[in-house]
């Protein structure tokens, strides 16, 4: 019965175009085949062996891209008496009040759609200097819940950050009895507003699937309209394609977040997550990541995927971007190797920090294929395998972010034709991305070596 009614309530397809990569890989390969050479050194077997190592996500990615290719936003037209509790942190910083409020305000104009009983808790720290903005305007809704995290809160395991707020107010859901199993709780980050896609698609999986899957997640779209920078907003294509290809594999095809989660767009049952918690220790720490992680121990083949978008800004300027991906490294990286959790479930983060890391070549042999094939430099540097492997994972990446950017396109108000922006992306990634993402991925690995505690917020689009 399920399946007729999940046909019957999907929207428009927006799911991946395998073709392209092909249609990447041959010209490359027929560039590096032009400028290769029979010499092995150090440098080509470590660069060959570098680019292999990551061939299993590749893998992985395809065939979560196969998969969803296919993939329909949710129409569901009915309506769900289940509590649905939208949960937002945020620092509450004057700047970013605007974007926070375009959030709130999504939500206020879409839930009625199809849910009866829903509530936003705004989480915010009682230094927060927006409180009192925040409550002046939405004083007369009974809909906003402010959630204050007092300066002395300390949790059990002395969580720092976002997973100390989320702690606390974790807490405070029990404190109330909020926490059920007819109670929800929608995750969002303060810069990712829904649409009525988000809410359908909420209420579709609770009428439907709630009985069985205990999580969903679904896609982080970044509308170019959200976004004022070119390079954050570029590079942030590869976001929504990572949602439909490595992490639907693992969420949706296995049912089983091994990779983690984000936090925003995830639906989660209140009595799993009051189980779970948040409380993950003293060190800045990917939070929704480590909840996936022990999600994915206690219950494997329970979670689903969420046929909707949120709808996310990107950093303001290529600065902030690299600050939001040397957190992400730092983040990632305490968990790997200081996350509460058993080993083999932190394994995996290890290898997508060590994988991360082996971009570092990708983006200089660019450089270096280049210079050599414009007779700038003499030395013979490509060996046919090292060459297949580069061609490969150089075409792999453009690919991924060729598509999320079509995604993105897709969401935007205003478009402009969409070739114009795929012929800006491909020398943008070369020449300016690629670095770029690989520069805040070597800033991150240096702040962990440093053992950075702080938390630094970017600031949002308004």
């Amino acid at each position: 019965m399920y399946k007729n009614n999940e046909e019957k309530h999907l929207g428009p397809r927006l799911g991946i175009s395998i073709w392209i990569m092909a249609i990447i890989f041959f010209p490359l390969i027929l560039f590096v085949i032009l400028n290769s050479t029979d010499i092995w050194t150090p440098f080509t077997i470590y660069a060959t062996l570098s680019w292999s190592f990551g061939l299993p996500i590749i893998a992985i990615s395809f065939i979560g891209g196969f998969s969803s290719r296919k993939f329909r936003i949710s129409d569901f037209k009915g309506r769900t008496s289940k509590r649905v509790i939208f949960e937002i942190p945020t620092i509450g910083n004057i700047a970013n009040l605007n974007s926070l409020y375009r959030v709130i305000d999504s939500i206020i104009k879409f839930a009625p759609a199809n849910l009866d009983n829903w509530r936003i808790d705004l989480v915010l720290e009682e230094w927060s200097e927006g409180i009192e903005l925040i409550k002046s305007r939405y004083a007369v809704s009974d809909a906003v819940n402010l959630i204050i995290v007092p300066k002395g809160y300390v949790s059990k395991m002395k969580s720092v950050n976002k997973s100390r707020a989320l702690q606390y107010a974790l807490d405070y859901h029990v404190s109330r009895g909020e926490t059920g199993k007819d109670t929800w709780i929608f995750h969002l980050d303060d810069d990712a507003s829904v649409g009525s896609d988000t809410i359908a698609a909420i209420a579709e999986h609770l009428k439907f699937k709630g009985e069985k899957y205990l999580l969903a997640q679904g896609v982080l779209a970044f509308p170019h309209n959200n976004s004022n920078s070119i390079i954050p907003k570029f590079a942030d294509s590869m976001r929504p394609t990572d949602d439909l290809t490595r992490f639907y594999f693992f969420t949706a095809l296995m049912k089983t977040p091994l990779v983690g989660l984000h936090g925003e767009n995830l639906l989660v049952r209140a009595d799993v997550e009051a189980e779970i918690g948040w409380d993950n220790g003293n060190r800045p720490i990917s939070d929704d990541s480590c909840f996936g992680l022990a999600f994915s121990e206690r219950y494997p083949g329970r979670s689903s995927f969420l046929p909707a978008f949120t709808y996310g800004a990107s950093p303001c300027s290529i600065s902030d971007m690299l600050r939001q991906r040397r957190r992400w490294l730092v983040d990632l990286t305490n968990l790997g190797i200081y996350g509460p959790l058993p080993l083999k479930y932190r394994l995996i983060f290890i290898y997508s920090v060590l994988f991360w890391s082996s971009m570092v070549t990708q983006n200089i042999i660019f450089g270096l294929i280049v210079l050599q094939s414009l007779h700038l430099i003499t030395f013979e540097l490509i060996t046919p395998p090292m060459g297949v492997m580069w061609a490969f994972t150089y075409s792999f990446w453009i690919w991924f972010y060729w598509n999320g950017l079509h995604i993105n396109h897709q969401v935007t108000e205003k478009k402009k034709p969409f070739w114009k922006k795929a012929l800006i992306m491909i020398p943008l990634f070369f020449f300016v991305i690629g670095p770029l993402e690989t520069a805040g991925g070597v800033w991150g690995l240096y702040a962990f070596l440093k053992k950075e505690r702080r938390f630094q917020v970017i600031m949002k689009p308004n």
